[in-house]
């Protein structure tokens, strides 16, 4: 070999080495010791953060038992996670959404197919408004996601039912009341554009629906991935600036890119099966909680290279970003035989 090529050899195994050993230190894995946590209770699903009270609400289900029907919200201080106060609520809640602007957290009743509407500043239940018809087999469903609409004062609730069953309500959040019951779209997870006037809808039989903001129709419905009947999107989290949607699926493995207007699938990141997805504007970042994996995931938005992992103790399930977007809050829910408390983390992602 000659000695020039023997030395471009050389160099370039160098920087191939090189790249490995910086790659691998970029990307670090983290536990979940590594961050502030707060343990609550049982049953803790999703989260709200209330910037006007830096406050971080928890909803949750301490019991399934037939008797025991009441939830409990648990208000933390958002800097030092410390409850501030635990909110007795007649139904168990799992959903939530907030408008800060009005004061009001909706917090699903999954169980009762109905949202209860409390106010942030009394912490007292201001109205149950009723989805789920019990009169009705067409109109029977448990209550998934709620999602707000500030622009055009919508609550999006979607409804899981039975085979083919699955409904999407619409709450008009002026009249507090129901407005409209979309049938067979089986909705799972939302996400709103307002600038767009677009809804983005994902399926539990892997499709994608865009909703006119103004008017709640249907604009398109794609499957997504076609040639894998197995999919069941829970999240989606959208990328205005780029056209594309992350979405998280339960069932199986890689998040998935797709382009908002053609449902067009464009990439998979390669991870575990995942529950909750949110995007990062400001740091082009992608967060993900692998449930199963107990793990939660770091992704750059542009080479969909994971960046950091965090392993949990237990099974991490909802997101949510404080305002100003460097802290990020999830919750993390024990095995339902585990006699320890589910938890919360908050995660400062300046650290990365």
């Amino acid at each position: 070999m000659m000695t020039s090529t023997l030395k471009k050899t050389t160099y370039c195994a160098l920087a191939i080495s090189m790249a490995i050993h910086s790659g691998a230190v970029f990307a670090r894995q983290f536990t979940d010791k590594d961050f502030q946590s707060q343990s609550l209770g049982h049953g803790v699903y999703e989260l709200a953060y209330d910037n006007a009270q830096k406050a971080l609400y928890a909803a949750s289900a301490p019991s399934f038992e037939a008797d025991k029907k009441a939830g409990l919200v648990f208000r933390l201080n958002a800097d030092s996670l410390k409850i501030d106060q635990k909110i007795a609520t007649e139904r168990r809640t799992f959903a939530v959404a907030l408008d800060e602007a009005n004061h009001i957290l909706y917090l699903g009743n999954a169980m009762e197919g109905s949202v209860t509407l409390l106010d942030t500043r009394t912490n007292k239940v201001i109205k149950i408004i009723q989805l789920s018809d019990d009169s009705n087999p067409d109109r029977q469903a448990h209550v998934r996601e709620v999602v707000l609409d500030k622009k055009h004062h919508r609550l999006y609730v979607s409804g899981i039912g039975s085979k083919n069953k699955g409904l999407l309500w619409v709450v008009d959040t002026q009249k507090q009341a129901l407005a409209q019951t979309i049938e067979k779209l089986e909705p799972v997870g939302f996400a709103v554009d307002e600038a767009g006037d677009k809804v983005y809808v994902v399926t539990g039989t892997g499709e994608l629906i865009t909703l006119d903001g103004k008017t709640s129709k249907t604009l398109k419905r794609v499957k997504v991935d076609p040639a894998d009947p197995e999919h069941y999107f829970l999240n989606i989290a959208l990328n205005t600036s780029k056209g594309v949607g992350y979405i998280a699926d339960t069932n199986t493995a890689d998040v998935l890119v797709v382009e908002l207007d053609s449902g067009k699938l464009i990439h998979r990141i390669p991870s575990p099966n995942s529950i909750a997805v949110v995007y990062h504007p400001a740091r082009n970042e992608i967060y993900v909680t692998h449930r199963n994996a107990h793990q939660i995931s770091i992704i750059d938005a542009n080479s969909y290279a994971v960046k950091h992992t965090i392993k949990t103790a237990a099974m991490p399930n909802s997101l949510v970003l404080s305002a100003d977007a460097s802290t990020l809050y999830v919750s993390v829910k024990q095995d339902e035989k585990a006699k320890e408390a589910d938890y919360v983390l908050k995660i400062d992602l300046t650290q990365f």
